[in-house]
């Protein structure tokens, strides 16, 4: 049988050795885990810049659509402007008479109203 001071030096020793590899293994887990979400935060701030980039961009197409649907519109609008001027220097009597027409088709469809009865 070993002596007490000798077992206990060997406990001690052993112990202290554990002690050391347990520290070691917490440090490469850390480095491993730090690497992970270093690792994790460049792919998610790459992909947020890529769809900001799509954002951008899109909303440019977006803006350069509506210039020209607008464009289109203003230049529609002159063009019929022009034409009811046409028509109304060329033909005034038309004009009024479509005018009285589109008026009657309105009234036309307008509800009738309850007439009262004179016996109530």
């Amino acid at each position: 049988m070993k002596p007490f001071g000798e077992t206990a030096r060997e406990t001690r020793a052993k112990a202290s050795e554990l002690a050391e590899k347990t520290a070691e293994n917490a440090r490469l887990t850390a480095e491993a885990a730090k690497a992970r979400i270093q690792d994790g935060y460049g792919r998610a701030r790459a992909a947020t810049e890529d769809l900001a980039a799509k954002a951008s961009e899109q909303a440019g197409v977006a803006r350069e659509a509506a210039g020209e649907v607008y464009e289109k519109g203003k230049a529609q609008a002159k063009r019929a402007n022009s034409k009811l001027k046409d028509a109304a220097e060329k033909q005034p009597l038309a004009l009024v008479a479509g005018a009285v027409a589109i008026g009657a088709l309105l009234g036309s469809l307008l509800p009738k109203g309850r007439k009262e009865d004179p016996d109530s």
